[in-house]
């Protein structure tokens, strides 16, 4: 199918996302539902691959989620794309940038950009920019952990891996082949 891909992308601990969905229940409480993927856990999408790679992708996931160990960032920053995406972003730390780079490591050559971020909204400009003043005055950094990275298949939405790095308790990954 046209359009389709594989992503690979950074989630957050429980605690993590239960601040993150405090922010986005601020919103919906406004009147701002948006119409971001919903039903997936809050993340950095790191990049993606095509479809055609999944097995490789799969390998190169387990293999570098082993070696990575968990690890601390900023949730700083709040910002827009365009009028008609609203996210928070992190404060950029080696650590995150290595994960992303150790997937991707052409990604920042070229024309291809990387923005470290988790959606909280996509909605018409007029709804975007009154969110904002929302999630401004709601907003406040916090540190957030990232403890393991999924792969996904969209669209439509089928989850496919996840694998936790690598940190004192955990270091496991699962597969469920949602079709």
């Amino acid at each position: 199918m046209v359009g389709k891909a594989l992503y690979l992308m950074a989630k957050f601990d429980e605690e993590t996302q239960n601040t993150l969905t405090s922010y986005y229940n601020v919103l919906y409480r406004n009147g701002y539902v948006g119409s971001q993927t919903k039903n997936i856990p809050y993340h950095i999408t790191l990049g993606s691959h095509s479809i055609d790679t999944e097995n490789q992708t799969i390998d190169k996931l387990e293999k570098i989620c082993s070696a990575t160990t968990s690890f601390e960032i900023n949730l700083a920053h709040i910002g827009l794309f365009g009028l008609d995406v609203l996210f928070i972003s992190p404060a950029m730390n080696f650590e995150l940038l290595k994960l992303q780079q150790s997937f991707f490591p052409d990604y920042g050559s070229g024309y291809h950009t990387w923005i470290a971020h988790t959606t909280m909204l996509i909605d018409e400009p007029n709804n975007t920019i009154k969110a904002l003043a929302i999630l401004t005055d709601e907003f406040k950094p916090f540190r957030a952990r990232i403890e393991c990275v999924e792969l996904y298949e969209f669209f439509p939405t089928r989850y496919i891996k996840s694998c936790r790095l690598k940190d004192i308790l955990h270091s496991e990954c699962s597969t469920i082949n949602a079709e």
